[in-house]
């Protein structure tokens, strides 16, 4: 199944809730005429990264007026959208991303597993890594840090996750460390990973973009530049089920969970 992704890199303004979210639905027009069928926008792209002093004001529960604007967007547009927002929970408060399917239906949140350093201590973790349908495969959600921890992008792996969409809010100088990690991540589970990543200045700290789709075979498919742009990446699900029977290295299949279990890395 033959799937259009587009890739938005651009930059964020911190703080200016309302600005981010009118840049996000010229987006997905654009995309509309450009016949994609999912965009994914960078890690908290409706807010800026940097929010722990206006945490409070910038944060909105999952059914709250800026994604019910990108639902009705979705709907008129028949474009899917990944997006990431801080959003608030009663008392808490999440680094999420909603995913709005191609009619307009907010089919769930995925909020950040592994928080990284200071975003514990005005973000609370998410407990749960949901997989959702797309034509033809699975897909889940990752965030920057989480793509460090190669349990996550095997747990999606294995529970049939042929796509993974990374929300990243990668600053330099760890230009190095994303490509790594990405093509990692794809190799050793043998699936697509679309990631998008922001650019420009943000409280004096530089984001670097290079946003890119990595193929089951771990090489890119797409990679982006410094720049802003519209990463658009035609990928075919299908490629999934090929490279793993194709390839002699079976890395789903031949695991060996019980010698895993046996010296601790698995829970009984």
């Amino acid at each position: 199944m033959r799937v259009t992704i587009a890739l938005a890199q651009l930059k964020v303004t911190s703080f200016n809730k309302q600005l981010n979210l009118n840049r996000a639905l010229a987006t997905i027009q654009a995309c509309k005429e450009k016949q994609v069928d999912y965009v994914l926008f960078p890690e908290l792209f409706l807010s800026g990264y940097f929010i722990q002093q206006n945490i409070r004001e910038l944060a909105e529960p999952a059914d709250g007026e800026s994604i019910k604007k990108l639902q009705a967007k979705a709907k008129e547009t028949g474009v899917g959208v990944i997006i990431g927002f801080p959003e608030r929970d009663r008392e808490s408060m999440y680094n999420s991303a909603a995913f709005i399917d191609q009619d307009g239906t907010l089919q769930g949140v995925y909020r950040k597993v592994h928080l990284f350093d200071k975003e514990k201590s005005y973000f609370t973790a998410g407990e749960h890594c949901p997989l959702f349908s797309l034509p033809g495969g699975k897909m889940g959600m990752m965030m920057t840090y989480d793509v460090e921890f190669p349990e996550m992008a095997r747990l999606y792996a294995v529970n049939g996750a042929s796509l993974l969409f990374v929300l990243n809010a990668h600053h330099v100088p760890y230009e190095q460390h994303q490509e790594m990690y990405l093509r990692a991540r794809g190799l050793e589970n043998q699936l697509f990973i679309a990631a998008a990543n922001t650019v420009g200045l943000q409280e004096m700290t530089l984001f670097f973009g290079e946003s890119g789709v990595i193929s089951p075979d771990g090489d890119y498919v797409a990679r982006g530049s410094n720049n802003e742009e519209l990463i658009v990446v035609p990928i075919d699900l299908g490629d999934v089920e090929r490279s793993r029977a194709e390839r002699p290295m079976k890395y789903l299949t031949d695991r060996k969970q019980k010698v895993y279990r046996a010296h601790g890395l698995l829970a009984e």
